[in-house]
């Protein structure tokens, strides 16, 4: 997979100039950021557009409908989430030095974007919608005496540096059981899904039942990833099968905290219009 540079100067893993400049400053000048993008989506300004969408920008719909930047230049969507009021009441939060998360919610329906910080200044790399359907309740992780090959120890993915490995046996780690998921998983994070929304105290819970249950279950294996990293951060995008239903974009954001890579934000969209594996 190829390495999506980080700006110039930075040693990935090392602090960098940016550090100097808080996470709200990052967080405003986003938004601001943010407004354009609106204004230009709402305009359908090609011009616009095309100076705020990082050159490798994709946008998954709540249909599960990949997009890229080639396909939003020539024919910009309508977001899932109308905006309107004081952009400033979207969520932002800066993950690492170098990624700034935007988030809007609307009843069942959610969205993410994902800016990143680039030499020529903040760029938005992926948005990601979903809308709620039926809750499937799922603790997140192997339970039981369940056969996890792939993604417990295998997955169809050649990390590019070290970084991408670390971030990618995170994964693969929280995957393995209750106890590696809990350490991967902050307490902030609240997981988006096309099967509902969950914290990580509900899935904590659900995990509790299905021991207590005996149930043997199985996560998702990988078929596809691709991981931009930072840093200090990541985005991870994967093509993932259900066990039941149909299969799924997962769009993750990784945080490196105290020495732990860390799934900060998780988005899954089921692919609509495709049939289950």
């Amino acid at each position: 997979m190829p390495r999506s540079p980080l700006p110039a100067g930075t040693v990935a893993g090392a602090p960098t100039a940016s550090s100097a400049v808080s996470a709200a400053d990052d967080e405003q000048a986003v938004r601001n950021a943010d407004r354009l993008l609106d204004s230009a989506i709402g305009s359908r300004s090609v011009a616009d557009l095309d100076g705020l969408l990082d050159a490798e920008f994709s946008w998954i719909t709540t249909s599960g409908i990949l997009q890229s930047r080639v396909s939003i230049l020539a024919a910009p969507p309508t977001p899932a989430i109308a905006v309107g009021g004081d952009v400033a009441d979207a969520d932002a939060r800066r993950l690492g030095s170098h990624i700034v998360v935007v988030q809007r919610h609307a009843d069942k329906t959610h969205a993410m974007r994902v800016w990143v910080r680039r030499s020529a200044g903040w760029r938005v790399l992926h948005v990601t919608e979903v809308t709620e359907g039926e809750r499937v309740v799922y603790g997140g992780t192997m339970i039981g005496a369940a056969d996890c090959m792939n993604p417990c120890k295998v997955v169809p993915f050649v990390p590019a540096n070290p970084i991408e490995r670390s971030v990618i046996e995170a994964w693969q780690a929280q995957q393995s059981g209750p106890e590696q998921w809990a350490r991967h998983i902050p307490d902030d994070n609240v997981a988006r899904t096309s099967n509902g929304t969950y914290t990580k105290a509900d899935r904590i819970a659900v995990q509790l039942q299905q021991v207590q249950a005996g149930t043997i279950v199985a996560p998702s294996p990988l078929i596809s990833a691709r991981i931009w990293e930072f840093g200090d951060s990541a985005l991870m995008i994967a093509l993932q099968p259900r066990t039941v239903g149909k299969p799924f974009w997962g769009s993750r954001v990784f945080e490196l905290r105290d020495g732990t890579w860390v799934m900060a934000e998780s988005y899954q969209t089921t692919i609509r219009d495709m049939p289950p594996f």
